[in-house]
């Protein structure tokens, strides 16, 4: 079957993409008959977590393939500009209003946030303009504290989480839990997630020190006992891809070691169980997310979500692979601004 087929008829591609290694030669047998739709030519803009990111170039291509218009930039690309009325926001020069979607790729984690948050204001104060996700559900999803208290507050199944704003906050969860883990309110990439199975030794307490230091305050949680991680990629109301990381043996306890220059831990494609799905479609919904990893751990009781991440990427996949989730974000952008009724009409195809 060849790609542009698997891109156009993608009905299918949420399950088939779940399988072992993807199977995608096979994918004809997932798709659903595709149909006609009006869809326009849409402008559609790219936030970038930063320059050259693989996952928003590519989308960007898929985009311009099917005849659209894509800009790729970063949250200092957008501007306060003059207008005849007043102040108006741009994108590169271009004002916002002329475009359809901008698809919120953002990186949060780090400084400045004050400055980041005002341009995303600036984004989302455009009537007409789709801006997937919007500027509170993107904030609440990147600030682990409010993303896990949002999982709670629906029901999903989380860790116990610990606020610590000292070394004596981090002593009171290991008298309480015994073994635990801490990590920065704000992060990503397992950067600074740390585990301490005995303490408070002085090499733990040493530890805790620095990371208070440089974050100001960790989150701390029990450290459950797993057999291995799942990222489930969700985008729109579908799943797209289940991916299983080999984190069982000791050295390997999270999917990333949390050094930029590392490679994730050995991982593969699997079809998620209908309980991981249900669950990964749950927390998605519940953190409002259109676009989301779900990262979900096996314990032997029960699966817990760790976190609902709302940047998830795929730049260490095969170029052919990648062109299967931005194939699908094309789609759902497509999809939305047909929806909200703002392109012209020209004939283009659309997947139920």
């Amino acid at each position: 079957m060849q790609l542009k087929k698997i891109l156009s008829c993608t009905a299918g591609i949420g399950s088939a993409i779940g399988v072992s290694h993807l199977r995608m030669e096979n994918t004809d047998d997932h798709c659903h008959e595709c149909d006609q739709a009006l869809v326009g030519a849409v402008k559609l803009g790219i936030i970038a977590w930063e320059k050259a990111e693989p996952e928003a170039i590519g989308t960007a291509d898929v985009a311009r393939e099917r005849g659209h218009s894509a800009v790729v930039f970063e949250l200092d690309d957008v501007r306060c500009d003059p207008s005849p009325g007043g102040a108006v926001a741009s994108v590169q020069g271009t004002p916002l209003s002329e475009f359809d979607v901008i698809l919120c790729r953002c990186d949060l984690s780090t400084p400045p946030w004050t400055e980041k948050i005002q341009q995303l204001l600036l984004l989302n104060g455009e009537p007409g303009v789709i801006v997937l996700d919007p500027l509170d559900v993107h904030i609440r999803a990147a600030s682990k504290r409010a993303m896990l208290q949002q999982l709670t507050l629906h029901g999903i199944p989380v860790p116990p989480t610990k606020e610590c704003r000292s070394a004596a906050d981090v002593r009171a969860a290991l008298d309480a839990w015994g073994q635990v883990v801490v990590k920065p309110a704000l992060g990503y990439r397992g950067l600074d997630v740390e585990r301490i199975l005995e303490g408070p030794t002085t090499a733990a307490l040493q530890l805790i020190d620095a990371l208070l230091e440089r974050h100001g305050t960790l989150l701390c949680q029990p450290y459950l006992e797993h057999t291995g991680d799942y990222r489930v990629l969700i985008i729109g109301s579908k799943v797209s891809s289940s991916m299983r990381f080999d984190t069982a043996a000791d050295g390997d306890w999270k999917p990333f070691s949390g050094d930029l220059a590392d490679d994730p831990v050995s991982s593969a494609f699997v079809e998620p169980p209908d309980e991981l799905t249900s669950l990964a479609l749950r927390a998605a919904k519940a953190a409002d997310l259109t676009i989301a990893g779900v990262d979900i751990i096996m314990t032997e009781a029960s699966l817990t979500v760790i976190e609902v991440n709302p940047v998830p990427g795929w730049a260490a996949w095969t170029p052919e692979l990648a062109r299967v989730p931005n194939g699908q974000l094309v789609d759902f952008a497509e999809s939305q601004a047909n929806a909200q009724g703002g392109v012209g009409a020209t004939s283009a195809q659309r997947w139920r």
